[in-house]
C-alpha cells in the first residue's frame, strides 16, 4: 500500500464536503483516491449520508468504515481476514467515540441551531473519520 498522508486526504475530504457530497461519500471518496484502485463506487455511500438517512450511525463513521475495507476488506470468506476488519472497525469507532462522546448523527448535529453551523460540526466529523481511518490503515503491513 502507498503511502497516506492523512492531512491531505482530510483536506480533500473537506473539499469534497463542501461541494455537495455528503458525510458518507466524501470520506469514502478521499480515500479511496489515495488508496483505491479504478473509480470510486461512490453510488454505494449515498444512503448513508445524515446518519443513514435518519439520524442514526454518523454518515463520516460509516464511510469511514467502508473506506477500511480497502486495504482490510476480503474477498472470499476468510474467516481471519473478517476478525481483523471487524476489529480495525472498532478501534475506529472507540476513537471516534472517545473524540465526539457520540457516534449517533442526532446527538453529533442537534446542538447546532442552524445548517451553517451544522455545516461547520459536521466537517470536524468529516476531518475526524479520515485521519483516523488512514491511521488504521497505516498499521498494515504488506
Amino acid at each position: 500500500m502507498r503511502a497516506i498522508d492523512p492531512i491531505n486526504v482530510a483536506n480533500r475530504a473537506d473539499e469534497l464536503f463542501h461541494s455537495g457530497w455528503n458525510c458518507a461519500e466524501s470520506v469514502f471518496v478521499a480515500i479511496h483516491e489515495q488508496v483505491g484502485e479504478g473509480e470510486a463506487p461512490v453510488q454505494l455511500l449515498t444512503a448513508l449520508g445524515g446518519g443513514m438517512g435518519c439520524k442514526r450511525t454518523c454518515g463520516a463513521l460509516s464511510g469511514a468504515t467502508v473506506a477500511l475495507g480497502i486495504v482490510y476488506g476480503r474477498t472470499s470468506p476468510d474467516e481471519a481476514a473478517k476478525k481483523v476488519a471487524s476489529a480495525k472497525a472498532r478501534v475506529l469507532c472507540t476513537g471516534f467515540r472517545e473524540r465526539f462522546h457520540s457516534i449517533d448523527c442526532w446527538e453529533l448535529t442537534s446542538v447546532y441551531e442552524n445548517e451553517q453551523d451544522r455545516k461547520r460540526g459536521c466537517t470536524a466529523l468529516v476531518r475526524t473519520a479520515v485521519e483516523l481511518v488512514c491511521e488504521l490503515m497505516a498499521e498494515r503491513k504488506d
